[in-house]
């Protein structure tokens, strides 16, 4: 498939079911009992062992920076967030040199996780589809783009297979943590 062919609907309907697997094995790993309501309808059964497939590779690779203390610091630091601002404000930082990866989409996918089994925590487990939401919304925004432009996702799998691509997510996780370091102490100094 050409990258014009793919359309906007179809890169964030597959980012959606990504995503949703990566957030429900989260939820899963974290003894949560919680089942997201609304699973994306997969329409085909080559699309849907693709998907899995990536998902799979996506959640493997996340599961590198649960072993990262400062990425998951900054992201408790963050924590409660109280909307989409604040949800925006901590993944932004992820993306605030301009360089759009398929780990760093990893690295918001990871955090998108983390967040979910945060408010799955505090009692407010219907506060996972704000997540899932504002995590869609920003990946419209700013991310389905260079997806198009990478052939769509199923050119994820090649980049992240090798353990480089999974020590460049754990090295990226470092940088979102500088960042969130410096920008704390601008906004408290």
């Amino acid at each position: 498939m050409a990258n014009n062919a793919i359309s906007d609907d179809q890169i964030l309907h597959r980012g959606e079911v990504i995503l949703n697997y990566v957030i429900q094995e989260h939820l899963k790993s974290s003894g949560s009992e919680v089942t997201l309501v609304e699973h994306p309808v997969i329409r085909e059964e080559e699309e849907e062992e693709s998907l899995l497939e990536i998902a799979l590779l996506v959640r493997r690779t996340a599961q590198t920076l649960q072993r990262d203390t400062e990425l998951n610091h900054a992201i408790d630091s963050k924590w409660p967030l109280t909307s989409k601002d604040s949800y925006w404000n901590l993944v932004n930082k992820v993306f605030e040199d301009g360089v759009i990866s398929w780990e760093r989409i990893v690295v918001l996918f990871y955090i998108a996780g983390k967040i979910s089994v945060k408010v799955v925590s505090a009692c407010v487990p219907q506060r996972v589809s704000d997540v899932i939401s504002w995590t869609l919304d920003f990946f419209r925004r700013n991310l389905v783009d260079w997806v198009r432009g990478q052939g769509g996702w199923e050119n994820i799998i090649g980049s992240l297979s090798t353990p480089t691509s999974q020590m460049v997510a754990v090295f990226l996780s470092g940088i979102l943590l500088g960042g969130f370091v410096v920008w704390r102490m601008n906004k408290n100094g």
